[in-house]
C-alpha cells in the first residue's frame, strides 16, 4: 500500500490503466490544503496583530521609544547675585570643554613635513581659536604625552588580559560659548582633515560660575564649591536654597542613523535659580578693601577689618577683612587638610570677638541720661590713677581728665570717670544697658558663621565686673554688635538687624524697628560723639564730613592674660552726625606701637573718616552736596553758648533733634598732660583689683 491508495488515488482502470478523474481530485485536495493553510495563517497573523495592538501594544511602544530616543540633561543657571546698583557680582556662564584624544592623535599618520605627528596634532589642538587653556601648555603637553606612552604600553598587552583601558580623553581648556565656539569648530573641521583623523572629541558644555569683579567682595560674596552643588562661605553658602538651580531631563526621539525625529520633551522640568540683589555696593566695597590694606600697611597690623552700613534701615554697603581669601583659597585649604587656617582671613566683623574698649562708653552714657544723669554732672575724678570704695584695683587714665563731667568723661575717654558713673548707676543698669543694646547676642545678619559673644550673666557679676564692663573690658562682642548698637543712637533710638539681600521694592527709609531708647536720649549721645571729635581723642582725625564718633584701645587678652604690646584698636563713626545716613567701623588687631601708635585715634580713626568721606560721595548718594549747604557745626555751639546766658534758657534744636547744653568752660579742671595725651584713647597701660 502506497500513499496513493491510502488517498484513493491509485484505483486500477478497468482497462489496465488510470483513471483521469483522479488527476482532477488530486488537484483539487492540493488546491483546498493550501487555501486552509493560508487561511489558518492569515487567523493567526491577525490574532497576533490583534495581540500586539490591543493587549501588548504600551510595552512593544515603549521598547520602540527607548530602542531609538535619547535622553540627556536641559542646564540650569544658578540664580545671580547682584549689588544696589544693579551690577551683577556672581553669575552662571556657558563655556565648552576642550580637549584631546591621545591614542587617536598618537595613530596620525606622517606627511612628510619632518615634524612628529603627535607632535603636529599636539601643537594643532592648543593653537584652536579661543581656547583657553586649564593649565601652563608644558604642562598639559606633559599629560598628553604620558597618556600616549601608556596607551603604548597597554597595546602590547592583549585586550583579554589587559585590566585597564586607553586613555581617550585629556582636557585641555574650554572655549566660551557663542562666536568663540563657531570659530573653534571650523578650525576643528580643518584641523581634522588635515591630519586625517578626529583628534578633538565633542565639545562638552561646562557651566561655570564668573564673578565679573575678580576678588572684589570674596568674602561676602562667597564661593562655589567644584561639584557646584553648595556655596563654600558668603552669600553663596547663606542663600544656596534660593540661589541653586535644578536641571531637568530631556528625551529625544531619533531614527535608525540618530537623526531628530521630533523636538526633543522635557520629561523632569528644569528650574533655574533665583536671583538675590544686595545693600552691597561694588564701589563702596572697593573703596573699603582699598583703605583696609593701606591700613594694615601703616600700622603694621596682623589684620584690619571694616563695615560700612545705613543706620536708618541696617543695610550693609560694605564688609570685609584684610588680608583676606582670596577665590579658590579654601577650597586649597580644605583639600590640604587646613580649614583652620582661613577662619583669621575671613569676616572677622562676624568672626571676631574681642573686649570692645572705650567704644562702649557711649552706651553707658545712654544708661545714665535715661537714669536721671545730665551732662554737667561731676564725676569723682581727682586723679590719673585712682581707686574707689577702698578696693585695691586701680583705674588709670592716659591724661587727667580735664572736664570733670558726665560729657567730659566720654569726649575724653576717662575710664575713671565711666567707672565712677557705672557705680552710681548699679551693676542691674549697666547689664540692661549692654544687653538692651545687643551685646553678646547674635545680630541675625544673612550671613554663616556669625559669633555670638557674651556678656555675664547677671547673678555672676562682682564688683569688678561691674567696674570693668563699663569701659569695655569683661565683655566680648562681635564688631557688627558694636555697630549695631552704635546705629540705634544714630537713627533715634530704634533697634536694626544688619542684612545683605536688598527689596528693591522698599525705598522708604523711614526707621520701623522696635524702639530701645528714647529719642531725645539718642540725640545727646550723637551730640556726644560729635564733641569727641570736635574736641576730644578724636579732634585730629579732621574730614570734610560731619562726622561723630567715638574711639576705643583695648588691650588683647591671650589665655585670660593681658599682653603688654598687643591691643585691639577699633573707631566707630556716623555722618553726617545730625541725621546719620552711613555708619562705619573699622577694628585693627595688633598694631605696631613703633610706627603710628597703637591708639586708635592714630589707626583706626583716619581709615573710618577715609570711608565715610568716599561713600558719602558715591554715586547716586547725593548726601555731600547736602553737607556743603548746611549750617557749620560752629554754629550750633555759639547758638548754645546764647542760650546759656539768656535768661529764659531752654533746649535748643536742630533739624528737629535736641542740642543737649553745652558745659560751663569755667568748670573745666586745668590739665598738666600734653594736648598728645588727650588724644588717646584713654586705657590704662595696666590695673590691679582684688580678686
Amino acid at each position: 500500500m502506497n500513499w496513493r491508495s491510502i488517498l484513493g488515488l491509485d484505483a486500477a482502470d478497468p482497462r489496465g490503466g488510470f483513471d483521469p478523474s483522479d488527476r482532477s481530485r488530486w488537484s483539487e485536495l492540493c488546491t483546498s490544503v493550501v487555501f486552509w493553510f493560508v487561511a489558518a495563517s492569515f487567523v493567526v497573523v491577525v490574532i497576533r496583530c490583534a495581540s500586539l495592538q490591543l493587549v501588548q501594544h504600551q510595552q512593544w511602544s515603549q521598547l520602540q521609544k527607548q530602542a531609538q530616543s535619547r535622553t540627556s540633561w536641559s542646564m540650569a543657571k544658578r540664580g545671580r547675585i547682584i549689588d544696589r546698583n544693579g551690577l551683577i557680582l556672581a553669575e552662571d556662564h556657558l563655556t565648552f570643554r576642550v580637549a584631546i584624544d591621545p591614542h587617536a592623535a598618537a595613530r596620525v599618520s606622517d606627511d612628510g613635513s619632518g615634524t612628529a605627528p603627535l607632535r603636529r596634532a599636539i601643537d594643532g589642538v592648543l593653537a584652536l581659536p579661543g581656547l583657553v587653556l586649564d593649565h601652563p601648555r608644558q604642562v598639559i603637553e606633559d599629560r598628553i604625552q604620558q597618556a600616549c606612552d601608556r596607551n603604548a604600553e597597554l597595546l602590547k598587552v592583549p585586550v583579554a588580559e589587559r585590566t585597564t583601558s586607553l586613555t581617550q580623553f585629556i582636557p585641555v581648556g574650554h572655549v566660551e560659548g557663542g562666536f568663540d565656539e563657531v570659530k573653534l569648530l571650523e578650525a576643528k573641521s580643518r584641523l581634522h582633515r588635515d591630519l586625517g583623523r578626529s583628534v578633538v572629541p565633542v565639545l562638552e558644555p561646562v557651566v561655570r560660575r564668573q564673578y565679573p569683579f575678580g576678588s572684589r567682595g570674596t568674602l561676602v560674596i562667597g564661593e562655589l564649591r567644584g561639584d557646584r552643588a553648595i556655596g563654600l562661605h558668603g552669600i553663596e553658602l547663606y542663600y544656596n536654597d534660593q540661589l541653586k538651580e535644578r536641571r531637568g531631563l530631556l528625551s529625544q526621539q531619533t531614527d535608525a542613523v540618530g537623526r531628530e525625529l521630533q523636538a526633543a520633551t522635557e520629561d523632569v522640568p528644569r528650574f533655574h535659580g533665583q536671583d538675590i540683589q544686595l545693600s552691597l555696593g561694588i564701589h563702596e566695597q572697593a573703596l573699603l578693601e582699598s583703605i583696609l590694606e593701606e591700613t594694615l600697611v601703616k600700622t603694621g597690623a596682623r589684620s584690619v577689618s571694616g563695615i560700612v552700613m545705613d543706620p536708618r534701615d541696617g543695610e550693609i554697603v560694605a564688609m570685609g577683612t584684610y588680608p583676606g581669601l582670596m577665590r579658590g583659597d579654601l577650597q586649597k585649604l580644605w583639600n590640604r587638610g587646613e580649614p583652620e587656617l582661613a577662619l583669621p582671613r575671613m569676616l572677622q566683623a562676624l568672626h571676631l570677638t574681642m573686649e570692645p574698649g572705650s567704644i562702649v562708653k557711649p552706651l553707658i552714657l545712654t544708661a545714665a541720661l535715661q537714669n536721671g544723669f545730665k551732662f554737667e554732672d561731676p564725676v569723682d575724678v581727682y586723679s590719673k590713677s585712682q581707686t574707689f570704695d577702698n578696693h585695691r584695683r586701680r583705674y588709670e587714665d592716659s591724661h587727667l581728665l580735664r572736664d570733670r563731667t558726665v560729657l567730659g568723661t566720654v569726649v575724653e575717654s576717662s575710664n575713671i570717670g565711666i567707672v565712677d558713673i557705672g557705680r552710681r548707676l548699679g551693676k542691674q543698669h549697666v547689664h540692661r544697658c549692654l544687653t538692651t543694646f545687643g551685646l553678646g547676642r547674635r545680630t541675625g545678619v544673612d550671613l554663616p558663621g556669625e559669633e555670638r559673644g557674651r556678656v555675664i550673666p547677671l547673678e555672676q557679676w562682682k564688683w569688678h565686673t561691674l567696674s570693668s564692663a563699663c569701659f569695655g573690658y569683661a565683655i566680648q562682642v562681635t564688631p557688627i554688635q558694636m555697630i549695631r548698637a552704635y546705629s540705634i543712637i544714630a537713627n533715634g533710638g530704634r533697634s536694626v538687624t544688619p542684612h545683605l539681600r536688598r527689596d528693591p521694592s522698599i525705598q522708604d527709609k523711614t526707621v520701623s524697628g522696635d524702639r530701645v531708647i528714647p529719642e531725645s536720649i539718642a540725640a545727646q549721645a550723637r551730640f556726644a560723639m560729635r564733641e569727641v571729635m570736635r574736641i576730644g581723642t578724636g579732634k585730629t582725625v579732621g574730614g570734610t564730613v560731619d562726622m561723630a564718633g567715638k574711639t576705643g584701645t583695648a588691650k588683647m587678652n591671650i589665655h585670660g592674660e593681658y599682653i603688654d604690646g598687643k591691643y585691639t584698636a577699633s573707631f566707630i563713626g556716623f555722618a553726617p552726625w545730625g541725621a546719620p545716613e552711613r555708619i562705619a567701623m573699622v577694628v585693627v588687631e595688633e598694631p605696631d606701637p613703633a610706627m603710628q601708635g597703637y591708639y586708635a585715634s592714630r589707626t583706626a580713626a583716619p581709615a573710618v573718616r577715609s570711608l565715610l568721606e568716599g561713600v558719602l560721595r558715591s554715586p547716586g548718594n547725593q548726601v555731600q552736596q547736602a553737607l556743603e549747604q548746611r549750617i557749620p557745626v560752629s554754629w550750633l555751639s555759639q547758638r548754645n553758648a546764647a542760650a546759656a546766658s539768656s535768661s529764659n534758657r531752654r533746649d535748643s534744636t536742630e533739624a528737629g533733634q535736641l542740642a543737649p547744653r553745652r558745659i560751663d568752660p569755667g568748670r573745666r579742671a586745668d590739665s598738666l598732660a600734653s594736648p598728645d595725651d588727650r588724644e588717646q584713647g584713654g586705657e590704662p597701660e595696666a590695673w590691679h583689683h582684688d580678686d
